[in-house]
């Protein structure tokens, strides 16, 4: 992935002074003084920097965007006509109608190196979602503070990704789908989901916490009055740990199981090999149904 001087580059194009020219050192702020800016610790200088270059060329960046959308969508339609075949992943894809949101809710519980790890999840999810053989709706919901700062520098390029795979959203999925619908994916919960009903919306939350705070989904989930669950990891695999899980493992998890109707199947490919206990990933009868989703 490049770099946000690099992403700052691409936004401007050609109106933009070189690489060189982006240095903190030679930067003249548009929004603060320069005394102001020099108060400012290195890091925060590189920060103001990209956050202005993005603000004065956003537009210019979008369109750019758009334009090469619209030629990739051309040259397909071009291949399609001359009979030549698509991609083969492209020719398989269907829809499950199963539909995934991420909830980011939790912006102001992780540190900057938790900030920068989930919004690396979110587009390991976007990938997964574009390349899997049944793809699902999937919704980033409540994204703002910190992590949307992140997707306006470092992470531009998201305003490229094809709208069919991902949409987000800055609004509460409270906002946007009925509450009955909406289905709380956490390892709190008592519940066992085995089955996924393309009814509902199911809720992965985004946050990358260490399990510094037990129960944050399950309360939330609560306190809102909406229903929730956990997948049956503990049914089918044995963890040598407790089952802590990305977001994009999660999300492998439900994409998995959509193709091939079967749990044991997709955990087994969806968890890291580091987690299973040693000699035995299988889960016996006696084993425990806990997953941490």
């Amino acid at each position: 992935m490049e770099s946000a001087e690099n992403s700052a580059e691409q936004v401007s194009g050609a109106q933009v002074p070189e690489k060189r020219g982006l240095s903190v050192d030679t930067y003249a702020p548009k929004t603060i003084s320069m005394d102001e800016f020099k108060k400012l610790s290195r890091n925060q200088q590189k920060k103001h920097m990209r956050q202005e270059l993005w603000r004065e060329h956003a537009d210019e960046f979008k369109a750019k965007m758009r334009q090469k959308n619209k030629e990739s969508r051309k040259r397909r339609r071009k291949r399609i006509a001359l009979g030549e075949t698509a991609s083969k992943k492209r020719q398989e894809q269907t829809h499950s109608g199963c539909r995934v949101i991420v909830d980011m809710d939790f912006d102001d519980k992780m540190d900057e190196k938790e900030i920068k790890s989930m919004c690396s999840q979110i587009n390991r999810c976007y990938s997964v979602n574009r390349n899997a053989a049944k793809m699902v709706d999937l919704y980033v919901t409540k994204l703002h503070g910190k992590c949307k700062e992140r997707f306006g520098t470092a992470l531009i390029e998201h305003l490229g990704w094809a709208k069919e795979y991902i949409a987000m959203e800055d609004k509460e999925y409270l906002d946007l789908f009925p509450k009955d619908q909406l289905v709380y994916l956490t390892a709190d919960s008592p519940n066992i989901i085995d089955e996924l009903d393309a009814s509902k919306f199911y809720i992965i939350g985004g946050i990358v916490d260490k399990n510094r705070y037990p129960r944050l989904t399950l309360d939330k989930a609560e306190s809102q009055g909406i229903s929730h669950g956990q997948l049956p990891i503990g049914k089918y695999v044995r963890m040598s740990t407790r089952k802590i899980m990305t977001v994009n493992q999660i999300f492998e998890m439900l994409i998995k199981f959509l193709e091939v109707s079967d749990w044991e199947q997709a955990f087994l490919e969806a968890i890291p090999q580091r987690k299973f206990k040693e000699g035995d990933s299988r889960a016996d009868t006696t084993s425990d149904s806990e997953s941490d989703n």
